[in-house]
């Protein structure tokens, strides 16, 4: 996976280094599973990997309930690796009502296991948050 560019894009997914925040940022733009899931995750992990002392902010606006296997794979893979890195923080951006609060709530409690949690609602919000820690 090359990641010296920072940043990732397909239809699904966008991932990006934010430099002047050290922040891994993830937005969602709609559904998908599997592969075109785990990819820009993983991105978002080596992203995390290569910069010390990041954090991961999730823009989950356009997110979804995820396909079971992937939040497996979620908790059994991704998460611990996350756990790995230097990372402290990981900030969700949503909306203020949610068809996926459920979704969330459950993503949220893997996340806690590792990392302390917020939720915000813009960018901005999230870079204040993290910068402040």
């Amino acid at each position: 996976m090359n990641v010296e560019k920072n940043e990732f894009d397909s239809e699904f997914c966008h991932v990006e280094y934010m430099p002047e925040d050290n922040i891994v940022f993830l937005t969602w733009k709609k559904f998908c599973s599997y592969g075109d899931y785990r990819t820009p995750t993983l991105f978002a992990l080596e992203l995390l990997k290569r910069y010390p002392g990041s954090n991961f902010v999730v823009d989950a606006r356009n997110g979804f309930e995820d396909e079971q296997e992937d939040v497996e794979w979620g908790f059994s893979v991704l998460l611990p690796a996350m756990a790995n890195t230097d990372c402290k923080h990981v900030v969700f951006i949503l909306n203020e009502v949610t068809e996926i609060e459920d979704e969330m709530d459950m993503w949220t409690k893997e996340f806690m296991k590792y990392f302390t949690v917020k939720r915000v609602k813009s960018y901005e919000d999230a870079a204040r948050y993290i910068v402040g820690k």
